[in-house]
C-alpha cells in the first residue's frame, strides 16, 4: 500500500520537480490541487496534468482545482470566467430552471476534462447566516431548498461530463465571521441549527456527490479540534449517520486555523485518524513531503491510524472514480482545448451567463 495515496498536494511550480517525481513513485500520491501559481496557458496547463497523470504508473490520481466563479477561480482566459455563485442563484430564482443549471455543471465539466482536470472542488453548499460573513457570495443563497436544488443538479451535471464534484465545507460554515485562512473560526450553535446547516450536504449524499470536503470550523460542545480533525463529525456524523460512501478530503491543513496550532503530520495524521480519506496540503516541499510520509508510516504501524479505515478510504476513491469515469488515458492537445473553448453550443452557453 502506498501511503501518499491518502494525501492531495500542491507544490510551487509549473511542473513536477524530479524530487517530487521521486517520492510519487515511492510512496504514491492520492490526488493534486492546482492553483493559478500552477497555470499559465493551455499547452502548459496540458503537459503538466499529463505528468500527474502518469507519475505513478497505472494509478489515476486525481487531479483538482478551485472552480466556484467569481473570486474563487484559478483558471483564467481563454477559459470561461464564471460568474459569482450567488449571481447563478439568482438566475435560477428568476428562471426557476433545473435544466439550466445541470447545463451549467456540465458546461464547467466539459471545460476543465479537456483540460486534463477530473474533480472540481464545487459546488459551495454553505448556507450563509449574516452579512459579511466568510461565505458571502460564494453561497447560492441563503435559503436551504434553493442551495439544495442547485447543488444536486450542477453535481449531475458534472459527475456526468466525468468529472468529480465536491461540494464544500461540512458541516457548513455557519455563522462563524473568521476565515480560516486567517484564524480558528469557532461555532456556537445548537445541533438543531446545525442539521439545518448540513441539509445541502444531506441532499447531495442522497443524489451520490463523489466528493465531500470537511471545514476547519471548530464546533464547540461537539469536540475540542476542528471540524477536519474530528472523529465525531467525519466518522460518526458523516460516514454513518448520513450514509456518505463517496470521498471525505479535508480543507488545506496549511490554513491559520490549522497551522497555528498542528504542524502538518500532525494535522495529517489527525484527520486520518478522525476517518478523513485524503487530506489536502496546498503546497509542500519534497523535503516536507518526504518528511509528513514518514509520519504517516509511523502512525500506520504503531496504530495511530487504523489500517482497517485506511483501506475503507483506498476503496472509495477507486468506487468514485469508476462510477464518474474517471480515466488516466485521456490526454488532448492544445487545438482541441481551443476547438472546444469556441464551439458554437459553448458559446451559445456563454451568453445565457
Amino acid at each position: 500500500m502506498k501511503i501518499g495515496r491518502l494525501l492531495m498536494i500542491g507544490f510551487e511550480g509549473t511542473e513536477l520537480s524530479k524530487e517530487m517525481v521521486s517520492l510519487i513513485g515511492d510512496y504514491g500520491i492520492g490526488g493534486f490541487v492546482l492553483f493559478e501559481r500552477n497555470l499559465k496557458a493551455p499547452e502548459q496547463i496540458l503537459a503538466l496534468n499529463k505528468q500527474l497523470l502518469r507519475a505513478d504508473g497505472d494509478f489515476v490520481p486525481v487531479i483538482a482545482v478551485d472552480h466556484e466563479g467569481g473570486r474563487v477561480q484559478r483558471l483564467k482566459h481563454p477559459f470561461t470566467h464564471l460568474p459569482s455563485a450567488r449571481k447563478i442563484g439568482e438566475m435560477y430564482q428568476r428562471h426557476k430552471s433545473i435544466d439550466f443549471i445541470y447545463e451549467y455543471g456540465s458546461f464547467i465539466a466539459r471545460e476543465l476534462s479537456v483540460a486534463g482536470f477530473n474533480m472540481v472542488l464545487a459546488p459551495v453548499l454553505d448556507l450563509p447566516e449574516r452579512a459579511g460573513g466568510v461565505i458571502g457570495d460564494r453561497a447560492f443563497s441563503d435559503v436551504p431548498l434553493i442551495i439544495e436544488e442547485i447543488g444536486v443538479s450542477m453535481i449531475a451535471g458534472m459527475q456526468d461530463n466525468g468529472v468529480i464534484a465536491c461540494a464544500k465545507h461540512f458541516p457548513g460554515h455557519t455563522d462563524t465571521m473568521v476565515d480560516p485562512h486567517k484564524g480558528q473560526a469557532v461555532a456556537d450553535i445548537t445541533s438543531d441549527e446545525l442539521t439545518r446547516h448540513m441539509t445541502p450536504f444531506i441532499h447531495a449524499i442522497e443524489n451520490r456527490v463523489g466528493c465531500i470536503m470537511v471545514s476547519h470550523t471548530l464546533f464547540k460542545g461537539m469536540e475540542n479540534v476542528p471540524a477536519s480533525m474530528s472523529h465525531r463529525i467525519i466518522n460518526v456524523l458523516l460516514k454513518k449517520e448520513t450514509g456518505f460512501k463517496g470521498i471525505v478530503i479535508t480543507d488545506d491543513v496549511k490554513m491559520a486555523a490549522i497551522s497555528q496550532t498542528f504542524t502538518v503530520s500532525e494535522a495529517v495524521v489527525g484527520s486520518l485518524r478522525a476517518g478523513a480519506d485524503m487530506v489536502m496540503v496546498s503546497t509542500i516541499t519534497p523535503e516536507e513531503l518526504k518528511r509528513v510520509l514518514d509520519d504517516m508510516e509511523i502512525a500506520l504501524t504503531e496504530g495511530d491510524v487504523s489500517k482497517e479505515l485506511v483501506e475503507d478510504s483506498l476503496v472509495r476513491a477507486d468506487i468514485i472514480k469508476r462510477e464518474v469515469g474517471v480515466r488516466g488515458n485521456v490526454v488532448y492537445s492544445v487545438p482541441e482545448v481551443l476547438r472546444m473553448l469556441d464551439d458554437e453550443k459553448h458559446r451559445s452557453f456563454i451568453k445565457k451567463l
